[in-house]
């Protein structure tokens, strides 16, 4: 009975989501596995279930108990590697992934996509932009064989995502910004629309969002910037997900400085002060404040607000 519950929540959540079983499928399991699944016949590999799960939305977690001792392990393993990145800890990531390495043999398609984005991420500083972006993409290919820049997937797995998002910055790096906005909208719909844990929207969505204003600004798509910031700064400050709120403000400060209609240039002092101040805080790095602080000289000709240490 279980086989078959767990094959019809998937059947019936596909459907919902106006996804078919080759979309949902692609590059992780076969149509016809996928399809012996979805009516109970048929048992999943836990890493397939895994990714199938993410793809339609949900967190994994609570199908780890599926999961045997050495998958647990590689989950553990690569959890410790994000979370090092994250923190610019490198060598401690690249120590976690030499480990990592050690499990090879116990890789599912997603693990060795997995293993070769967050290489890629480690070796970032020694790639051009066009290796960086080829990395990605051959990565991606692993589950996504029939990618290419004109057909985007409908939905994602973690991974995915994570490599869309790299490729997406380093297009519009390069000046691609249509590229770039293309992706990151592609990814906005699937977390506001597919993504069910409502946790995960909220630590997906900032970082897509924090993007595409940027490229929207960039190529001078002033009102939509403004539009996906200020849905940005509202969704940081709901959830408590502000690592990334200072540079969102500036986005939308820089958006309305040149937009420049009444009331903007007021709006974007009152929000460049705030993002000087939260980054004090959060102690981002030096280069962003001292952006800051050049920003607001040259447009409101002020110095940048004192520490909030300093203000008691």
């Amino acid at each position: 009975m279980a086989l078959y519950h767990i094959g019809n929540f998937i059947k019936n959540k596909r459907i919902e989501l106006g996804l078919t079983q080759e979309e949902l499928a692609e590059g992780l399991c076969s149509v016809t596995t996928l399809s012996r699944l979805e009516n109970g016949g048929q048992s999943p590999r836990s890493g397939t279930l895994r990714a199938l799960l993410q793809r339609l939305g949900y967190s994994d977690a609570a199908f780890f108990y599926t999961a045997g001792s050495e998958e647990y392990e590689i989950v553990e393993i690569q959890f410790k590697v994000r979370q090092a990145i994250r923190k610019k800890e490198y060598d401690t990531a690249k120590k976690f992934l030499d480990k990592l390495a050690q499990y090879q043999a116990y890789f599912t398609v997603s693990d060795r996509q997995s293993f070769e984005i967050m290489d890629t991420a480690l070796r970032e500083r020694e790639l051009s932009a066009d290796e960086f972006i080829e990395r990605l993409e051959s990565a991606l290919r692993l589950t996504r064989p029939n990618y290419n820049r004109n057909r985007l997937p409908m939905a994602f797995t973690y991974e995915e995502a994570t490599a869309m998002n790299g490729i997406a910055g380093y297009l519009g790096l390069k000046g691609d910004y249509d590229a770039a906005i293309d992706m990151y909208t592609q990814l906005k719909r699937y977390y506001e629309g597919k993504v069910a844990d409502p946790l995960e929207a909220t630590r997906g969505l900032p970082v897509i969002l924090y993007n595409l204003s940027k490229f929207l600004g960039l190529s001078g798509r002033y009102d939509e910037c403004i539009e996906i910031c200020l849905q940005g700064i509202r969704l940081a400050k709901e959830s408590g997900e502000v690592h990334l709120l200072p540079r969102t403000l500036y986005n939308y400060a820089w958006s309305l400085v040149r937009r420049g209609r009444k009331g903007d240039s007021e709006s974007a002092k009152q929000a460049a002060r705030e993002a000087y101040l939260l980054s004090e805080l959060l102690e981002d790095r030096p280069e962003f404040l001292e952006r800051l602080e050049k920003f607001m000289k040259d447009n409101f000709e002020e110095e940048p607000p004192l520490a909030i240490q300093d203000n008691f």
